[in-house]
């Protein structure tokens, strides 16, 4: 669609964004397919009432939105409860398709809480999950970053001081 739910700086940021030619912003449009080898490469895009298009992409970043509304989603043969994606909240927060994750405002369980912190709760679990279905056999290993540090987009690593144990007399 043409019009956002976002708040309001955010949409006006994209706006300049656009206008600035620092984005390609399609509207109204769907991302029907994410394409690439061991990385993003392009993007299949349908236009409503036109035949899809790929186009070459270096990344794909999904946003947060403010309307838990499934849209599209809804068709895709997910089980929904309370106009929700019905999840296992037991073990990874996948659907009742195997391999398709639904986390946030958008998935349902028993007791489920529509909180930001849930969302983000959810989205550690699911991760851990995915990587396993993507890597099988590979140990995963988490990692504080507050302690090991983190490699930032720039290529440059980040860390915290080592901390200084002390003995107490």
């Amino acid at each position: 669609r043409n019009e956002f739910r976002g708040h309001l700086d955010s949409v006006e940021k994209v706006g300049e964004l656009k206008r600035e030619g620092k984005i390609n912003l399609i509207t109204p449009a769907e991302v029907t397919n994410i394409l690439g080898n061991g990385k993003v490469e392009a993007i299949e895009i349908t236009k409503q009432g036109e035949a899809p298009y790929t186009l070459e992409t270096d990344h794909f970043i999904p946003l947060f939105g403010l309307s838990p509304k499934l849209g599209p989603i809804a068709n895709w043969g997910l089980e929904i409860e309370k106009n929700a994606i019905k999840v296992n909240n037991a073990l990874d927060y996948q659907t009742n398709i195997p391999g398709i994750f639904a986390i946030g405002d958008g998935n349902y369980y028993p007791g489920k809480l529509k909180l930001i912190l849930c969302g983000f709760h959810e989205a550690t679990i699911m991760c851990q999950a995915a990587y396993k279905i993507i890597n099988p056999g590979k140990k995963f290993v988490l990692k504080y970053t507050t302690v090991s540090g983190v490699d930032g987009f720039d290529g440059t690593r980040k860390e915290a001081p080592k901390a200084v144990v002390q003995a107490i007399d």
